[in-house]
């Protein structure tokens, strides 16, 4: 067996050991005709959930009352989301001068919100194998 049929088979197996899922976000909007676009980010780590780098993202057309985006492929553990109804489609989360959020956002597990976005720790799911939706109530 050459160094790289070896290789790519132990790259197989490692990926099914690991387990994948199919992880659906449902969003609950609660300006559902303000029109614009949803921005969900899907974050491995805490890193990840404060920064977004190394999140996975999606935009969505916030065009119902209830919105859901699709994240295939997603390895087990822990992960954690969050939502902003970006209703003027900038890119950006729109902030008062003292940096309230002026657009609806939420988190994974509805996770509370003190001064500032919640912990990872508090919005962390467990991704298991196979298909799951979580639910979030944008505020």
């Amino acid at each position: 067996m050459s160094r790289l049929t070896l290789l790519i088979a132990c790259t197989s197996l490692t990926a099914a050991a690991w387990g994948q899922a199919t992880v659906k976000v449902a969003v609950v909007l609660n300006k559902p005709d303000a029109g614009g676009v949803l921005r969900i980010a899907l974050c491995p780590d805490r890193t990840s959930f404060d920064t977004e780098v190394g999140c996975t993202t999606r935009t969505v057309p916030a065009i119902a009352n209830v919105v859901t985006a699709v994240f295939d492929d997603v390895l087990v553990g822990e992960r954690a989301v969050k939502v902003f109804h970006d209703i003027n489609s900038d890119g950006e989360l729109n902030t008062s001068w003292i940096g309230w959020p002026k657009e609806p956002y939420g988190f994974s597990n509805d996770a509370p919100v003190n001064m500032g976005p919640p912990p990872f720790k508090l919005a962390k799911f467990a991704v298991k194998e196979g298909e799951q939706t979580i639910r979030i109530r944008l505020r």
